[in-house]
């Protein structure tokens, strides 16, 4: 009997069984993603000079020592994964945390942005409390991770990238970076502006 004949035997085995478990997968996550069962348990305040929690506790942004944001999803949110999806799924909108650290204590919060302008009201207030520069406590680097990606695309973004290099607070070479430049030549003219 040749070679190739036992091992035909063996690998059709394995292919089927695997064929069968992907198969089980992929209709599973039709029916399992975000299928989780939520109730509201408080209240979350972000304003120009504080975050407000539960209507009664105040942490001022020159308190925090850290502060970290997960921004992924809104309430409605297209959450189709594939391609042919039957039914258009639609995200719950709370797969969103938000971590404070003061010198006192910690709180690590998941939240829910009911929809796309709450969440992009919620980026554009990121950006404003760091662009304020109320963070006194939190290393600049580390603000500067806070602002969303769609935010740095705009021009204001620049111009505060550009005022951190003016005012020393950034190295040249790390604020360029941070601020983007399309060729060579824009980089060597923003050098010879920004960094002398």
């Amino acid at each position: 009997m040749p070679l190739y004949a036992n091992i035909q035997n063996l690998i059709w085995p394995i292919f089927l069984i695997g064929s069968l478990l992907m198969l089980i997968a992929y209709v599973y996550q039709f029916y399992d993603f975000e299928n989780i069962k939520h109730h509201k348990k408080g209240h979350i305040e972000i304003n120009d000079n504080e975050i407000i929690i539960d209507y009664k506790q105040r942490i001022e942004y020159a308190e925090l020592i850290d502060l970290k944001f997960e921004m992924d999803s809104y309430h409605g949110k297209r959450i189709n994964r594939y391609y042919r999806h039957p039914v258009e799924k639609k995200s719950l909108g709370i797969n969103n945390s938000i971590l404070l650290k003061t010198k006192v204590k910690s709180y690590d919060f998941n939240f829910k942005l009911e929809d796309k302008i709450h969440f992009k009201e919620l980026q554009r207030t990121v950006f404003e409390v760091v662009k304020s520069e109320k963070l006194t406590k939190i290393d600049l680097k580390r603000q500067i991770e806070l602002i969303p990606n769609e935010m740095k695309k705009f021009n204001e973004y620049k111009i505060f990238i550009i005022k951190q290099i003016v005012d020393k607070k950034l190295n040249c070479k790390e604020g360029l970076l941070l601020h983007g430049y399309k060729s060579d030549k824009e980089a060597l003219e923003l050098r010879n502006k920004y960094c002398k």
